[in-house]
């Protein structure tokens, strides 16, 4: 049996050198970093104990200290009986724990030697026939591979000897093992020979550039085209402005996708611009060639329908007269029907008069002329009494300057015969 699992063993170490020889180099064993592997193959016992070979199962948990200097805790499991020659054949149940030093040679590599010693309890557990249990301790020692699938992932053999001493006799246990070892907490890094000369990209962002409509409470965020190192990508490489004025917010990175998160929502309908600049890098130290620069415009505020701006001249109002003609009321209905469109608008109506007249008779005319209009929204336009302010303003505040005050019939004179309607709440 002993013969058998070395040969088993001795084919997979010869597939991992050639394997070696053809994969992809990945960084080796890293310092600073758990591992958990968990592990399957056979155990074999000193002859003297009278127990069978049989399969073995376990799981190590360690942390490497350097890139070469590791500690593991480890705890196994084997499913044995004893051999024919023994006066009762029964079930064995082989418990095992121990701690082990491991020392990699060449750890940035992708196959990765090593040597481990240490010391190790086993308990035999021999059932309900009235046999004793009993336990003892070992010293292991014992060589081992490791290979690196990936960064974080490597295949792993061991051979490993269990040294004891039973009856006052020195005994020797070995044990066959292949598995897995999962670096925790591992970062990628450049490997010798195989350094990255290629600059990162831009590959996509959200939104697209151009795009219209984007949400006032959403992220901004852009995507390499591989992993990049997080210091160099912060609020100062990564910026959002809305014309000159900076957006403010904090900088997020996952996996290879860097995310702005603006500090408050964006302003509706305004248009921004997103900036990476050209001093980004990826883990190799490697710049982005340019900076990358796209635009966006947030949906659109509410549509809100404005009235015009409704000049009732000298065709609305004769002269010296604060009536109403016919094409001042159209007008009028005109504007009821906008303030109804929007009904939480209020309007201040303001007369005015022109310069012809003494001044006290002009405000007051400008003043009748105001309430005129209002009364008509009010009663003949539906709308609410609380909506509408006026003012007269007299022959102050002119459309246009009257060179002769006394020429009634001036185009100046008319321009000035007038009621405005000024909007104090939209």
């Amino acid at each position: 049996m002993k013969k058998l699992m070395r040969k088993i063993l001795m084919v997979f170490l010869v597939g991992l050198f050639l394997l070696a020889l053809g994969a992809p180099v990945f960084a080796g064993n890293q310092g600073g970093t758990f591992t958990l592997d968990p592990f399957t193959g056979f155990y074999s016992f000193d002859r003297d104990q009278n127990l069978d070979a049989r399969s073995y199962h376990g799981l190590r948990a360690g942390y490497n200290f350097t890139d070469s200097l590791a500690l593991e805790g480890m705890v196994g499991f084997v499913p044995t009986e004893t051999r024919s020659l023994a006066p009762v054949d029964r079930d064995v149940q082989v418990y095992r724990a121990g701690i082990d030093a491991l020392l990699h040679f060449n750890p940035s590599a992708t196959l990765v030697p090593f040597i481990s010693a240490g010391v190790a309890v086993t308990q035999t557990d021999n059932g309900s026939d009235g046999m004793p249990d009993h336990g003892r301790g070992m010293f292991n020692y014992g060589v081992g591979l490791k290979y690196f699938l990936s960064d974080t992932v490597a295949l792993r053999g061991d051979v490993k000897q269990s040294l004891f001493t039973e009856g006052g006799d020195s005994r020797m246990n070995m044990e066959y093992t292949v598995g897995l070892t999962f670096l925790l907490g591992a970062e990628k890094k450049a490997v010798a020979g195989t350094r990255d000369t290629t600059a990162p990209e831009v590959v996509c962002t959200s939104p697209d550039s151009g795009v219209s409509g984007m949400a006032i409470n959403r992220n901004i965020t852009a995507t390499f085209s591989e992993e990049m190192s997080r210091s160099t990508i912060t609020t100062s490489t990564f910026t959002v402005k809305r014309g000159t004025e900076a957006v403010s917010g904090r900088v997020t990175f996952a996996g290879t996708t860097a995310s702005f998160n603006p500090g408050s929502e964006l302003k509706k309908g305004a248009t921004y611009t997103a900036t990476i600049v050209a001093g980004v890098k990826d883990l190799a130290g490697n710049a982005l060639a340019n900076s990358y620069v796209w635009s966006f415009t947030t949906i659109p505020g509410p549509r809100i329908v404005l009235p015009v701006l409704i000049s009732l001249e000298d065709a609305h109002f004769t002269h010296d007269s604060s009536a109403l003609n016919e094409n001042g009321k159209t007008i009028l209905n005109y504007n009821a029907k906008i303030l109804k469109d929007n009904p939480k608008m209020k309007i201040r109506v303001a007369g005015y008069a022109s310069a012809s007249g003494t001044k006290e008779y002009n405000q007051t005319l400008s003043e009748k002329r105001a309430t005129v209009v209002k009364e008509y929204l009010i009663k003949e336009g539906g709308i609410d009494r609380n909506r509408l302010f006026k003012i007269g303003y007299g022959e102050t505040r002119p459309a246009e300057y009257e060179p002769v005050p006394s020429d009634i019939y001036s185009d100046e004179a008319k321009a000035n015969q007038r009621v405005l309607f000024e909007i104090i709440v939209k």
